[in-house]
């Protein structure tokens, strides 16, 4: 490899070299590189050539060092050259523009190109845009789980881009069945606290309405559940309401308007997010009730819906831009080989408007 030429110095030799490895994948992301003292033996060259070689790669960015513990794989290529997956349930509505925005500017920021899609909570255009994605030449991906509380048919996938040594880590939810880096919500503490607050409140007869097919819906609904049986509350199966996504514009009214008809009606219900909210505020505008004079109502997500209507929504805090900028960053952590499967979960937090009131004793 090592070759006398004049026009070409053993430091420049022994850095293309390397690079070439790197480029082929026999080198992969965070490995650590053979020491200086093994490269002095194994080429013949001397120790200052071979600090000149990682010196210079290190300064275009294909190696990193560690201090005590060596010299090690960054990633594949130059930032410029390098593009970034995002794969989400949405984009254009609800809160997804914002935490788009956060991605795309932290990822811009540090020389990422990025390339989004987007599955509407469908499995199987879940594969599709995995199956694209790896046709691609991509450095490293985020996936928003599709209906993350159903099986993981598209395992295989994400097997592949373990096999591949490409980074991915989940937003909003993980597959049970992988280990993988994440950002998430603590969501069943944020479903714990919207039905505390009601507790807290004086209100006993409560309903919740969840997506099932997400584990953020599951775990909502748990922490939901909870609430009520720390403060010695039985649960009415008739006021917990299920729905899944194909049903999120339509259960929720409906389920909403059959509640309110019955003649022990309840006088507070949580809501899986604030979207789920607005057609609920709309139930209950039908059957001649008012909020919060008539029933009390908490979302979840603070999104602009929630300060879009008359009444003010009291709801659960999401960091939303600043949950994009953290993926965006930990991804970028993970292609330089500087953490492995890092992992972040957001503390819930109570954003308290006009929309509930004390229950009268």
């Amino acid at each position: 490899m090592i070759k006398p030429d004049k026009y070409l110095p053993k430091y420049y030799q022994l850095k293309e070299y390397l690079k070439q490895m790197i480029q082929n994948g026999e080198i992969i992301p965070a490995q650590k590189l053979p020491s200086e003292s093994d490269l002095v033996r194994q080429f013949k060259i001397s120790r200052h050539t071979v600090r000149h070689s990682f010196s210079e790669l290190e300064n275009e960015g294909w190696l990193y060092r560690e201090q005590g513990k060596g010299t090690f794989c960054a990633y594949r290529g130059s930032k410029k050259e390098q593009k970034i997956a995002v794969l989400t349930t949405y984009i254009s509505n609800y809160i997804f523009p914002s935490i788009m925005r956060g991605i795309e500017e932290t990822l811009c920021e540090s020389g990422f190109s990025f390339s989004i899609a987007s599955t509407g909570n469908n499995k199987h255009k879940e594969e599709e845009c995995m199956k694209r994605f790896l046709e691609q030449d991509i450095s490293g991906i985020i996936v928003e789980p599709t209906k993350s509380a159903k099986p993981n048919i598209n395992k295989k996938y994400f097997q592949e881009l373990d096999k591949r040594h490409i980074p991915y880590l989940l937003l909003h939810a993980t597959y049970p069945d992988l280990d993988s880096a994440y950002v998430i919500m603590d969501d069943e503490k944020g479903g714990f606290i919207a039905a505390q607050y009601l507790l807290k409140l004086g209100h006993k007869d409560i309903a919740g309405i969840f997506l099932s097919d997400d584990l953020q819906g599951i775990r909502r609904q748990a922490g939901f559940l909870s609430a009520l049986k720390k403060y010695n509350v039985t649960v009415n199966n008739e006021f917990l309401g299920n729905y899944k996504t194909e049903q999120m514009f339509s259960f929720p009214y409906n389920f909403t308007i059959n509640l309110l008809k019955k003649k022990n009606r309840p006088t507070a219900i949580v809501c899986y997010n604030d979207q789920i909210a607005i057609q609920v505020m709309e139930a209950i505008r039908r059957s001649n009730l008012k909020i919060p004079q008539d029933i009390s109502l908490v979302g979840y997500d603070n999104s602009n819906l929630a300060v879009a209507t008359e009444v003010k929504l009291t709801t659960i805090k999401h960091p939303k831009e600043e949950m994009g900028k953290r993926v965006a960053h930990m991804i970028i952590d993970m292609i330089n080989g500087e953490v492995k499967k890092p992992y972040f979960v957001y503390e819930p937090e109570l954003i308290i408007r006009s929309s509930c009131k004390t229950f009268p004793k």
